[in-house]
């Protein structure tokens, strides 16, 4: 997987981002999950896990973005430091299709859409198409500023906390 492809998005108007919680990562793996990507968690099991393919959903929810290293091996359970999904904080990431988000028009027309993270050859990107149980946001940002980039948030209702 890639380091760094969700990235927490600061702006002029931003509060300042809430510190990262700590979760246990299940043993049968080496540092499974990196910093910067997305982490999953089922609501009622005690571990986290490196988020799938077309994420988040109502089945799997967010836990938010790794700020750390997950240090679990394959025989002992570790942890990550993650960055809760707390609503209000917007994160930048890499479209699927550049193209689609290319110009400022094409963007804008997406903000408000409801779309998941893909997980293709070990980088986590953005789709654009909007559906109901999707949940990601898409964001405003200034295109002219931050080419090839797409800000979203998570959206409450697939926190795994909100069961």
């Amino acid at each position: 997987m890639a380091t760094g492809d969700i990235m927490p998005f600061e702006n002029a108007n931003a509060s300042k981002m809430p510190g990262s919680l700590k979760y246990a990562v299940a043993s049968g793996t080496t540092a499974s999950i990196k910093a910067g990507e997305p982490v999953q968690k089922l609501a009622g099991t005690a571990y986290a896990t490196l988020a799938s393919n077309n994420f988040p959903t109502a089945t799997l929810r967010a836990v938010g973005v790794a700020a750390s290293a997950s240090n679990e091996t394959s025989t002992a359970d570790g942890t990550v430091d993650v960055y809760p999904a707390t609503n209000g904080q917007i994160y930048i990431i890499t479209p699927k299709v550049a193209a689609t988000w290319n110009t400022q028009a094409k963007y804008n027309a997406l903000v408000g859409s409801r779309v998941l993270i893909d997980l293709t050859t070990g980088t986590f990107t953005l789709l654009a198409a909007d559906g109901a149980g999707n949940g990601c946001i898409v964001e405003y940002l200034d295109m002219s500023r931050y080419l090839g980039k797409v800000a979203f948030s998570f959206s409450p209702l697939v926190d795994y906390r909100n069961v």
